[in-house]
């Protein structure tokens, strides 16, 4: 009897590990990062200097969001390279693809590929004639600086940059003046990523949650 109730208290230890496994790995596929793609029709009506911004699937993503209590957490300039799409930006080194820290350039695939659960948004400045190609120009001179990312995320910061603020600062160059809404909270200062929102001044491109639903 006792050799039976051992091997019936195996047998249901065992039940139990299983189903729990399974629980775990059922939870897991759940929130495995699904990879988007853009629509080629999408791809055709892109320009140069367009603006693209995405959820990103990491901790600094999740650190942003949750200082701005936006869905965005980065962002970068849209232009046209080699006959391809790609995207220009500021990423830290501890994030990005190849660990370069500060501005690069990648392919768009590559940048919409680490956007999370279908948010990502592209959008066209139309407040002044003519900015899609100043903000392209513009881009490609902050991608000439090399300039490592900020991390301290200061909007003061002369020789470093970060995301947004490399948008602020090419849309300050061209204009003259800050385009973009900011937030003050305590000694710091929050770019935000409604500015794009804003359609008398962006003409929305693509909504990339609007396939989701």
């Amino acid at each position: 009897m006792k050799i039976i109730y051992s091997i019936s208290l195996l047998i249901l230890f065992t039940s139990i590990i299983a189903s729990c496994s399974s629980k775990v790995e059922e939870e897991s596929r759940k929130y495995v990062h699904l990879p988007p793609t853009m629509p080629d029709s999408v791809c055709n009506k892109l320009q140069d200097g367009d603006i693209i911004m995405r959820k990103g699937t990491g901790p600094l993503s999740f650190h942003i969001m949750n200082a701005t209590k936006e869905d965005y957490s980065h962002c970068g300039i849209i232009v046209r390279e080699d006959d391809k799409w790609r995207v220009i930006h500021a990423m830290g080194g501890s994030v990005s693809k190849g660990d370069i820290d500060g501005m690069q350039m990648v392919d768009l695939t590559e940048f919409v590929a680490y956007a999370a659960d279908s948010m990502m948004f592209i959008c066209r400045a139309t407040f002044q004639d003519s900015l899609g190609p100043q903000i392209r120009d513009k881009a490609y001179e902050y991608l000439a600086t090399e300039a490592p990312f900020d991390h301290s995320f200061n909007l003061f910061e002369q020789d470093r940059i970060y995301c947004s603020e490399l948008i602020f600062c090419i849309l300050r160059d061209i204009t003259g003046k800050n385009e973009m809404h900011i937030r003050k909270k305590k000694e710091s200062y929050q770019l935000l990523f409604s500015t794009f929102f804003d359609e008398e001044k962006y003409d929305p491109i693509f909504h990339l949650k609007d396939l989701a639903e």
